[in-house]
């Protein structure tokens, strides 16, 4: 599980605050008790599951309360017969001095904030404690390694301080090798677990947010292929992918898990056996108890579906959509710029699929037939699949489809633009010459295939050899 921004319903009354703070956000608040109950009853009800993993994130913002209520219910389920292992991430305290974050712990009466009691980090390690460090057999700081049937789990903490890069240190790296080394040589296969991703979703990500990565992932990388690590479990991205790299000799998977608490709500179900493990995605439940409307509902006030009701508000009822937009849309400024947002949208959402065919096919090779022939299909609902299948993985438009060839020829017609402007996209995005080498991952898996199960080999790395000093 990772990122569950489990927030407490005794720290919120309706009103336009929440509804503020829902409104821009990727997760769901209100509702995060709801979503998370659900899938720990599907964990307490599978009788294969015998440990559970959380990696992060695990909170709203620090509350104190939450974090309360949230390790009451891993209680509960240890009560039940599950090991719990936990990692805390940034969005678990508040921080001041050198562990300074952003966050803030808050409450929302109707129309106001408030104060809440905060959690610090050296805090967490107290709170935290019975579930994973507290048995481990090393750790270092914050991070521990703990055998786990015959398997060696390291859980790497990677918080930093909120606004710098983080992942261990030097001497934390040299942890980390000589437990690899100590598992080799034990006859244990590892599992890796961390917060933030270890390869990038997406060549986008790492190019327009390199600071939301492991901070030391370049090093990171270089360790668990040289030590034979072949996963690495992650959140922190709420993205649903699965990503491979290789040295030659080794391959490290990076297996990334959205969050719990969103519209695209998954966890990992992995089966370890005959040095194989076996990942396959639970996804988050059609009915939830205490929620009207289960998913679907989810679904519709969360991000991708937040978003299509606002472009949709804004051309039908323009007042009702400052209304919905509210904490996400400055007022003041769609109000004053009405007579070009609201045009403008409506134009937007009145393209067809047949005229963005139409440009770039030159490089695409589609006919003008073959664009006619999708003039029922809206450029809208292409690009609202795009936003849902960047969370979940697996976009449906492979290179078989007439998406894909359009997206093709209006990439390709782009970079002819940049070139004939000479303007070098490098430049401004470092690594990347092409606007379709950037896209192309984003509208259909050239990852491994499929974002929501794979059989990965964890291997026993007994062909390295090692030297003191």
């Amino acid at each position: 599980m990772a990122d569950n921004h489990y927030f407490s319903k005794k720290l919120w009354v309706e009103g336009d605050e929440i509804e503020s703070r829902c409104h821009g956000d990727q997760v769901v608040i209100k509702e995060s008790p709801e979503v998370n109950e659900a899938f720990f009853k599907i964990i307490e009800d599978d009788k294969e599951t015998d440990t559970v993993v959380i990696i992060g994130d695990l909170i709203n913002c620090g509350e104190r309360l939450c974090h309360e209520e949230f390790i009451e219910r891993l209680h509960l389920l240890e009560i039940r017969g599950k090991r719990v292992l936990v990692l805390t991430a940034t969005h678990d305290y508040n921080g001041c001095g050198e562990d300074e974050n952003e966050f803030v712990a808050v409450g929302y009466d109707k129309d106001s904030r408030y104060n809440v009691p905060c959690t610090r980090r050296h805090e967490l390690d107290e709170l935290y404690r019975p579930f994973g460090r507290g048995q481990a057999d090393s750790a270092y700081d914050m991070s521990y390694s703990i055998n786990v049937g015959g398997y060696r789990f390291i859980l790497l903490n990677d918080d930093g301080n909120g606004h710098t890069d983080c992942g261990l240190d030097d001497k934390g790296n040299e942890w980390l090798e000589e437990e690899l080394i100590k598992a080799n040589q034990n006859g244990e296969a590892v599992l890796l677990f961390t917060h933030h991703p270890v390869i990038a979703p997406y060549p986008l990500y790492e190019a327009f947010a390199p600071t939301e990565m492991y901070g030391g992932h370049e090093k990171l990388k270089k360790i668990l292929l040289k030590h034979g690590v072949n996963v690495v479990f992650t959140g922190h991205t709420h993205v649903h992918t699965i990503r491979k790299i290789s040295d030659g000799n080794n391959e490290l998977y990076d297996v990334g898990t959205t969050s719990v608490s969103s519209a695209y709500g998954k966890i990992r179900k992995v089966r370890l056996e005959n040095g194989v493990a076996d990942i396959t995605t639970i996804d988050l439940p059609e009915e939830i108890d205490g929620i009207k409307g289960g998913k679907d509902y989810i679904a519709s006030v969360c991000f991708g579906g937040y978003y299509r009701r606002l472009v949709d508000t804004a051309v039908r009822d323009y007042d009702e959509f400052l209304k919905l937009g509210r904490g996400l849309v400055p007022t003041d400024k769609a109000e004053k710029y009405r007579f070009i947002i609201k045009p403008l949208l409506k134009w937007f959402t009145s393209l067809n699929m047949s005229f963005a065919g139409k440009f770039g096919r030159k490089y695409s090779g589609l006919t003008k037939t073959e664009c006619k022939s999708h003039k029922e299909e809206k450029v809208i609902d292409m690009v609202f699949v795009a936003i849902d299948h960047f969370f979940t993985g697996d976009a449906p438009f492979t290179p078989d489809t007439y998406e894909h060839r359009v997206l093709y020829g209006l990439t390709h017609k782009g970079d002819k633009i940049l070139k004939t402007l000479k303007i070098s996209l490098s430049k401004y995005i470092n690594g990347f010459d092409s606007l379709w080498t950037l896209a192309e991952p984003i509208f259909h898996n050239t990852r491994t295939g499929n974002d929501r199960e794979i059989k990965i080999k964890i291997k026993i790395n007994n062909e390295v050899t090692y030297e003191k000093n």
